[in-house]
């Protein structure tokens, strides 16, 4: 039997305060290097759909789920001719899907994905595909935790907005007056108009990053460690550091560019005005009072979190090892199930429970940017946290994806009430040709859940925690 083995190189250790479940491991502190940017022969959709590619679905990497991967013996890998599983409930009138999502996995050479959608604050349906570890045959549950990538970024947001809630921080506070403990490192030159930059800008990717220019610099920890003379892993303070020597691609508040860096410092905007680890900010003010128990940051000891599907090489069954780069905490370190984002949606809306953000506080996430910033063509635009925000007869529509290795993630909120989430363990990162293919596979499930008219009288929340 072949085996394919990913190793990972210790490469430093420190400790910090943990802000998540000491049984998981989760912020454990002992720190592994993965080198998640390591050149590689990479297997396309079709060749993972081929004899080859799903044989490699019977050696793929023991991903490190927990336990050592010593402790496996001869796992059993699903056979080549296997029916994707499907596990979870929804409400009658609802079974199309199912036959949908199993053939868009199919189609795609995916290892699985999970989807929920809820209307008027009830969960009407909450279903996992496929399989979270196709070496040990561990089948996706509505429960399963998958890398959320950027969808981390709306909590930060909220995180945001509570602080501003409080009276504790306004969205016109200059961030670097915030973080006036971080310095730049001794004979940098400076951008000058980094001390411009508003919390608002952060939210809003108009801070004056523009990675379309430069890159992305969370990408770049190599070179951050080499040019700061740091071991890795990054922590988020030492990445603002360096950031603070790049130089801005266009004044703050003039345009709007996706950007990572924004929220990697709204991170330590959290940190700094709350007097807490992001992370303990988030999941005590933002997800324990939504009835969001089991999201967690990424752990930082090569271990992937309890329950969490493990990740794979896009178009192929290939495992990579688990996410260690605390660097991107806020902006695309969160862990969390299906019905975690939508708990979250509804919770935003005010269709279930007692919302954490005031009415007036989630207008001025629903905002549009201030002047000379100008919605999209289609009267969109960048909300904070959100990719989309738009409006339909007083009802508003967010959205919001992300993609790292590994990872595909959506959500959305329609104006009619209509939730869903739909998450990927692999990051449809294909071929040219492969890559059109894999689009179709949001725009497919886009048209099946937003073209449905009738739901069903039901509420599953209770059944997941």
């Amino acid at each position: 039997m072949c085996v394919l083995t990913v190793t990972t190189k210790n490469t430093g250790s420190r400790t910090r305060q943990s802000a998540g479940n000491p049984r998981s491991g989760e912020r454990g502190y002992a720190y592994q290097k993965d080198n998640m940017k390591t050149p590689r022969t990479k297997l396309t959709r079709r060749a993972a759909l081929s004899g080859a590619g799903i044989a490699l679905g019977a050696c793929a990497v023991h991903a490190n789920v927990g336990t050592s991967a010593a402790a496996e013996v001869q796992p059993v890998a699903p056979r080549p001719d296997d029916a994707i599983p499907i596990n979870g409930r929804s409400g009658p009138g609802l079974e199309p899907l199912d036959n949908a999502m199993r053939v868009i996995i199919d189609r795609h050479g995916l290892p699985g994905a999970a989807l929920a959608i809820t209307r008027k604050g009830r969960l009407v349906f909450a279903k996992g595909y496929g399989w979270a570890n196709l070496s040990r045959s561990e089948q996706i549950e509505p429960g399963t935790l998958f890398g959320l990538a950027s969808l981390s970024k709306p909590f930060t947001a909220v995180a945001v907005l509570k602080l501003v809630e409080q009276g504790r921080l306004r969205l016109e506070d200059r961030v670097f007056d915030i973080l006036k403990h971080i310095k730049p490192p001794a004979g940098a030159r400076v951008d000058k108009r980094l001390n411009d930059i508003t919390v608002r800008q952060c939210l809003n990717h108009s801070g004056g990053w523009d990675k379309a220019v430069r890159g992305d610099p969370i990408s770049w920890e190599p070179q951050i460690c080499r040019a700061l003379r740091l071991r890795p892993p990054l922590s988020p303070q030492q990445f603002v550091t360096f950031a603070m020597t790049m130089p801005l691609d266009f004044a703050p508040g003039t345009d709007m560019k996706y950007s990572n860096v924004g929220y990697i410092i709204l991170g330590e905007v959290v940190t700094a005005v709350a007097k807490l680890p992001y992370q303990r900010f988030v999941l005590d003010h933002v997800l324990k009072p939504m009835d969001i128990t089991r999201m967690q940051v990424h752990r930082l000891d090569g271990k992937y979190l309890v329950s969490e599907a493990v990740r794979y090489l896009a178009g192929s069954l290939i495992a990579l090892p688990a996410m260690v780069l605390p660097m991107v905490d806020a902006t695309g370190g969160w862990s969390g199930s299906v019905v975690d984002l939508v708990r979250f949606l509804t919770n935003i809306d005010g269709s279930r429970g007692q919302a954490v953000l005031s009415e007036k506080t989630r207008n001025l996430m629903l905002e549009a940017p201030p002047k000379p910033l100008k919605p999209r063509p289609d009267g969109t635009y960048y909300g904070l946290g959100w990719d989309s925000v738009g409006w339909q007869d007083k009802a508003f529509m967010l959205f919001k994806d992300g993609g790292y290795q590994g990872m595909r993630t959506f959500m959305k909120r329609l104006p009619s009430g209509v939730c869903w989430a739909l998450l990927y363990n692999a990051s449809m990162d294909f071929d040219a040709v492969d890559n059109q293919v894999a689009s179709g596979a949001i725009h497919e499930v886009r048209r099946l859940v937003e073209g449905i008219d009738k739901y069903p009288d039901i509420d599953l929340f209770k059944e997941y925690p």
